[in-house]
């Protein structure tokens, strides 16, 4: 049985996230897989970011790279009150190709894979991803976490990947892969560890 083990920070504006399974702390390995193959998971993880206590908010991992791949996976959502603001559909309409639900593509500067819901309808919010997670239909967001985690899987090597949201420039959620922590605000995912 999946779980979570949140812990508030001091000043309370952030939110740290261990997964467990049957109790026992799960790998990054396990949640890439999992997001790729296993519904149960992705809709266990959907609701727990549902159910975030911050209405708007980044999210962001550690950095991985393959000597780390199977160290506990956790998280942070880092409340981001800016974040709630009308959706700009307009950035990145040139990548949206018709009836799929999400894209990948490289960023402008080509230092980034940014993974992106498509819009559904005109009156879809996906300026963030609190607001992704309240609206956006299941089954788009189970095919945004499918696609991460088999991007995750193809990019994961020697050098680390960031993986994260941001959103302070395009007002449309997009899931980003770095290979530096160009956006981070959590300063402990900040450092490379002497692991990597």
């Amino acid at each position: 049985m999946w779980n979570a083990q949140c812990e508030k920070s001091h000043n309370l504006h952030s939110l740290r996230v261990v997964i467990t399974k049957n109790s026992s702390p799960v790998s990054y390995a396990t949640v890439i897989d999992a997001w790729q193959k296993d519904s149960g998971f992705r809709n266990f993880f959907i609701d727990l970011l549902a159910k975030s206590p911050f209405a708007s908010f980044r999210w962001e991992t550690p950095p991985i790279t393959t000597k780390t791949v199977n160290t506990p996976f956790e998280c942070v959502l880092i409340d981001s009150p800016s974040l709630s603001r009308p959706p700009d559909r307009q950035t990145f309409s040139p990548y949206f190709p018709p009836d799929q639900p999400v894209v990948n593509f490289l960023n402008l500067g080509k230092d980034a894979v940014l993974i992106v819901p498509c819009p559904t309808d005109a009156d879809g919010d996906y300026s963030h991803l609190g607001a992704f997670v309240q609206n956006a239909p299941r089954p788009q967001q189970h095919a945004l976490w499918t696609l991460v985690g088999d991007t995750m899987a193809q990019r994961i090597s020697d050098q680390p990947v960031w993986l994260s949201t941001a959103g302070g420039g395009v007002a449309w959620l997009h899931v980003r892969l770095d290979h530096y922590p160009k956006y981070y605000h959590h300063h402990p995912y900040r450092q490379i560890p002497e692991s990597l």
